[in-house]
């Protein structure tokens, strides 16, 4: 909303007069004492009788924002109505005699319930729609009309996923408690369907709890952690599930896919202790930390969430919803729907305070048993209540405003002011603030306890609640430290099985473990494609998400049927990388970390590992064989697992019973794993040992083009795969002319084509394996939350090449947009980019898991950029292997290769390989060796052994910086009057320092986006080291203003010309030797210095001001000795 116009400043005027005359202090009103436990329960009954029931609408059960309202019913305020109602009746429940209000309190409950349900299952359009696409426009709707239950026509910010996990959350709450909510089949399949809804919340950036997207009001969603604390305590609360209740069937359990819940916790607990992007902590993360959700258990992390949200928000009048938020202060426009960015800069200091948030506080304190807390916080609370009427009902108002002509004072001097309670007289009183209310009166005198309140115990860590037997997984927690990791090891081949029983290594065949049957992870999905499904009201089922590491570490029981599912990485038709045995063993070891450290459910997790001869035989058996031993000792990266045969891991393993369909009613369109025959097992042992032929490396696809169709065609039928990249270029050209569909000799070219790639991955032909995954457009399925995981750490990541048009994802994707933004960002003259930057994604986001400071110092990935760091390394890397290079090296008689230099795992075969192919670019490596580079490029592995100039070119092609500069840049701004210039781009003071606050992410990405329009590599790094100096002769002179605009640019050329004039070049175009200048006495710092000396400072400023303070900071300023990037170079 756009700051206030006339009319709407005279109706508040009105509104503080009115508000003047019925303020009085509860003390003076409070009602009298009351002895019983009945007594007090009637009082309460009454209450909610007037300030709850009594607008509830008869028709549709739902309830309006304020008491005056008559026309929309809002879910999320009808939810905490229905559970207030709900409270209410469980305290008749523990009375002797209820007289029937028990009943009409929880039925009052429950016609709430389902008519928010009723009005759902009117939008099963939008929500089948939205499975497939998380998008605004088929969201669920947050408002109806009161009385139909029909959609309301007027725009509003419906994605609000938090009002979906609210919903499922009581129901799951209210169920436990002995309310009957669901009543039939079709309504079971709907609610499982509203899982499907929020499961993929991780990667769905919504309009958050206060409707309003980000901090700005400009209609732009974000990834809430307060959406996300919901969605996690729904999934968790659901997960097996009985809609029915305690006397529920098997078909009537809620499903819920476990990797989806854990990606939806791991990012809660990344942006954690910040909302959003754009809102540094808000008041909401209290319902998500705190009563009813109770999303963390972590207690440091709730401690430093809680504290932020007091220090940033807490009045003495409630708290703010978050910072610069104009939501019904007396200078907000309500007659617009948005507000421009630099608007909200008017609403600082001033925002209104809830004081609901005193109630939530005091709620969580009683059930974490913090009763200091509890009763401080419910003091303020009730010296806060106003009367909602004239007869003294004492009412909490929705919020607390200052007066405009005191708005200035509470900037200068916060909580100095009286603000004044909206009024409830005149405008109804808010029904959400007051049912809280209620739920926190009857804990605090004991009417209900907690357990009835919270019936499944959401308020104790998983561990501590009581357990629960039934037929279905659900989260209850592990016992102290990591569980067990049992681990199954199938052989493809009962030659693979007695070989390895020569080396000790105990294995199983498909054969001998029947009636157990042993599945890929994608026929699983394809039974799952039932679950929720409903021909009659027209409900898919589950969308065919591919399984993850924890779904696939349950033994499932379906039709009869015992089947394990072997994880996404041994499936032959995955992505490349798989291929690479290295990569392989890698992703085995992290799996079985990552099902240890993230197991929640009872009973032990099952590894089910498919060994098939391709990925045991050859260079790569060594590493393969240290493997299984390490399995075979009991641990493997620290982690405890257990090597066993099947029928003995299935007494302890997590089990989880499939009853929702039956297997004669899929259509399969993959087979199960069974047991290769003799024959054939000789044969593709024959075909693994047989030597890779030589290939032509300097054949292109270029020269391909000029050949004529008929040529083309006899390539592709002789099928010659001893010249493998001359058959993969011919289809190619052929794909391009016509289609993977078109036919050769009953064959399609996409099918010939995945041949090549085949035989191209068995040979370990990297670069040929790339070419032919880009060309049939093979994508990772674990893309979507790998790009999750970079984003909520406040990374940006920039998709293309450099003939292409780059793509910048801010915010989380569906697989499917990520697919098409690779696609069409692709380079036409670097087709290897499309793959190759998806293997980048992934080994980031591994990374970032594992190291997160490797990412310190880089807003931005831009994957081209990163790609060509990593060339740059690996020829700084060949070049100190061969005479004169990495002079450091030798100085230390320490000659090693390029895998040492690496600290590659790789076999000494491939090794050898790297030091022979010198002229190798990225594309030839295998995905184990670049994932390596990356972790030496990111980690700087080595990097001492590189010169400053090396460093230099590095740190610019990751366009890495000092990790205070935004924050040092930000205090520049300010004193720059008239802007930073940065290529050729002025950002201006105003609005700058309006829109944004100087510590949120939106600024730092404007100054990296303006870096990142320079070119090279180089240059980018002068910037920072320029900026580094201007901040601290800033911060060190806080009297020199910047009367000019701080023009980079043109500071950088003076200091170019400078050192032009000194070493006597001539030309003053190419900035190669200014570069490219190690003489410690004369850096390029020193010239940036005195460039900026003669522009900032004249001669009487000089002799008035001391440049740099002190002796000794000008002896830091100009040292030559700047080897440590971590910081600004001057600071």
């Amino acid at each position: 909303m756009s700051v206030r116009s006339k009319s709407g400043g005279e109706r508040n005027r009105r509104l503080r007069r009115l508000t003047q005359a019925y303020l009085t202090p509860l003390q003076t009103i409070k009602p009298a004492l009351v002895e019983n436990s009945l007594n007090r329960v009637d009082h309460v009954y009454n209450l909610t009788q007037k300030l709850i029931i009594r607008y509830q609408s008869a028709t549709t059960g739902l309830f309006p924002r304020y008491s005056t309202h008559h026309g929309t019913g809002y879910v999320k305020d009808s939810i905490f109505c229905a559970w207030a109602c709900w409270a209410c009746s469980i305290a008749y429940k523990r009375l002797d005699d209820d007289r029937g209000r028990h009943t009409e309190l929880k039925q009052t409950a429950v016609k709430t319930m389902r008519g928010i349900l009723f009005c759902w299952m009117q939008q099963i359009e939008k929500l089948n729609k939205f499975k497939d696409n998380n998008s605004p426009e088929f969201a669920l709707h947050a408002r109806f009309d009161l009385q139909t239950g029909l959609e309301v026509t007027s725009p509003y910010n419906h994605l609000q996923m938090d009002i979906v996990a609210l919903y499922i959350l009581a129901l799951v709450e209210m169920t436990g408690g002995g309310v009957q909510i669901i009543y039939t089949q079709h309504e079971v399949s709907f609610l499982q369907n509203l899982v499907f809804y929020i499961e993929r919340t991780y990667r769905t950036p919504d309009f958050g709890l206060w409707e309003r997207g980000s901090r700005y009001n400009n209609g732009i969603p974000e990834l809430h952690a307060s959406s996300l604390g919901l969605v996690k305590a729904a999934l968790e609360a659901v997960n097996g599930f009985n809609a029915y209740g305690a006397s529920g069937t098997s078909a009537s359990v809620i499903y819920v896919d476990i990797d989806g819940h854990n990606r939806n916790r791991t990012t809660f607990e990344t942006i954690l202790p910040r909302e959003s992007n754009s809102k540094n902590t808000d008041a909401g993360l209290l319902i998500s930390i705190g009563w009813p959700a109770f999303a963390t258990h972590d207690q440091l992390l709730f401690d430093k969430t809680f504290n932020k949200i007091l220090r940033h928000l807490e009045g003495k009048f409630g708290m703010r919803r978050y910072l610069r938020d104009g939501y019904k202060t007396e200078i907000e426009d309500t007659t617009q729907r948005y507000t421009e960015e630099e608007e909200t800069y008017n609403f600082r200091g001033i925002e209104s305070q809830f004081p609901v948030f005193f109630a939530y506080i005091a709620l969580t304190a009683q059930f974490k048993g913090n009763q200091a807390v509890a009763d401080r916080y419910w003091t303020k609370l009730e010296s806060l209540m106003v009367p909602g009427d004239y007869t003294g009902l004492m009412v909490s108002p929705e919020c607390y405003c200052v007066d405009e002509e005191h708005m200035e004072d509470e900037r200068l001097a916060p909580n100095s002011q009286d603000f004044y309670a909206i009024n409830p007289i005149e405008f109804g009183h808010h029904l959400w603030s007051n049912a809280i209310y209620l739920i926190t009166l009857l804990i605090r005198q004991k009417l209900i306890h907690a357990s009835d309140l919270d019936p499944i115990y959401r308020h104790l860590p998983a561990s501590q609640r009581p357990k629960s037997v039934n037929r279905h997984s659900a989260f209850q927690g592990s016992m102290e430290g990591d569980p067990v990791v049992q681990v199954a090891l199938i052989a493809e081949s009962a030659k693979l099985q007695s070989m390895l029983a020569t080396y000790g290594i105990s294995t199983q065949t498909p054969h001998e473990i029947e009636p157990v049957q042993i599945w890929p992870s994608w026929r699983m999905v394809k039974v799952f494609e039932a679950l929720g499904k409903d021909k009659r009201m027209n409900l898919g089922g589950r969308p065919p998400r591919p399984f993850g590491p924890l779904n696939t570490a349950k033994i499932l029981r379906v039709s009869g049927l015992t089947v394990l599912c072997y994880p996404l990485l041994f499936e032959l038709t995955d992505f490349y990388t798989s291929a690479d045995p290295a990569t392989l063993i890698e992703d085995v070891k992290r799996d079985i970390e990552f099902v240890a450290r993230r197991w929640k459910l009872a009973g032990r997790p099952t590894f089910c590992m498919v060994l098939r001869e391709e990925n045991v035989v050859g260079e790569y058996f060594e590493h393969m064989l240290d493997l299984l031993v390490g399995l075979k000792t009991g641990f493997i990266n620290g982690i405890r697992v257990r090597i066993g045969r099947i029928h003995q891991l299935l007494n302890t393993g997590c089990t989880e019973h499939v009853d929702f369909v039956k297997l004669d009613d899929v259509q399969f369109d993959r087979t199960i794993f069974e047991e290769v025959d003799a024959t054939t097992a000789h044969l593709k042992s024959k075909a693994t040992l047989r030597p890779v032929p030589t290939q032509d490396i300097d054949l292109s696809e270029l020269q391909f083009r000029s050949y004529d169709d008929h040529s083309l065609f006899q390539i592709i039928v002789n099928h010659d795969i001893e010249n493998l990249r001359t058959l993969a270029f011919a289809l190619s050209v052929m794909m391009s002319r016509y289609s993977g569909n078109f036919v050769v000799h009953g064959e399609s070219l996409e099918s010939r084509l995945e041949k090549v790639y085949r035989q191209a991955s068995q040979w370990r032909l990297w670069w040929l394996v790339r070419y032919c995954a880009a060309k049939l457009k093979k994508t990772i399925t674990s893309l979507a939350p790998s790009i999750t995981n970079l984003l909520v750490r406040g990374k940006k990541i920039i998709i293309g090449g450099k003939n292409s048009q780059e793509v910048t994802v801010e915010a989380p994707l569906t697989p499917a947009e990520i697919a098409r933004v690779i696609f069409e960002s692709s380079d036409p003259l670097d087709p290897h980019t499309i793959v190759f930057q998806q293997e980048l994604l992934i080994a980031c986001a591994d990374l970032v898991l594992q190291k997160p400071d490797a990412f310190d110092g880089i807003l931005a990935i831009r994957l081209t950029w990163l790609t060509e760091a990593m060339q740059l390394l690996l020829d700084y890397f060949k070049q100190g292997t061969k005479n004169g290079g990495l002079t450091r090296l030798r100085r230390e008689k320490k000659i090693l290769d390029i895998a040492s230099l690496l600290e590659t795992s790789c076999p000494n075969g491939v090794a050898k390989q790297l030091g022979v192919l010198q002229n190798a670019s990225v594309y030839d490596l295998p995905p184990t060796i670049v994932r390596d580079l990356l972790r030496a490029l990111l980690l700087k592995k080595n990097w001492h052994l590189l010169t400053a100039l090396q460093i230099r070119r590095l740190n610019g092609a990751l366009n890495r910086v000092p990790t205070n500069l935004y924050d040092r840049v930000w205090r520049v701004l300010e004193r720059a009057n008239e802007g930073i210039i940065i290529a050729s781009k002025r950002l201006p003071k105003y609005p700058t320092l309006k829109i944004m606050t100087p510590h949120e992410l939106t600024f730092s990405y404007k100054i990296e986006s303006m870096m990142g329009e320079i070119a090279h590599a180089e240059y980018r790094q002068l910037v920072v080291e320029l900026l580094c100096i201007i901040a601290t002769i800033s911060e060190r002179n806080p009297e020199l203003p910047f009367l000019e605009p701080v023009n980079c640019d043109l500071i950088i050329k003076e200091a170019f010309d400078l050192f032009c004039e000194e070493k006597g070049i001539v030309d003053r175009t190419d900035f190669s030797p200014f570069y490219t200048n190690e003489d410690k006495a004369t850096t390029a710092s020193t010239f940036l210095i005195k460039a900026l000396m003669d522009k900032i400072l004249n001669s009487s400023l000089r002799r008035k001001f001391s440049f740099l303070g002190d002796e000794a900071a000008a002896d830091i300023i100009t040292s030559g000795d700047r080897r440590n990037d971590d910081i600004c170079h001057v600071s």
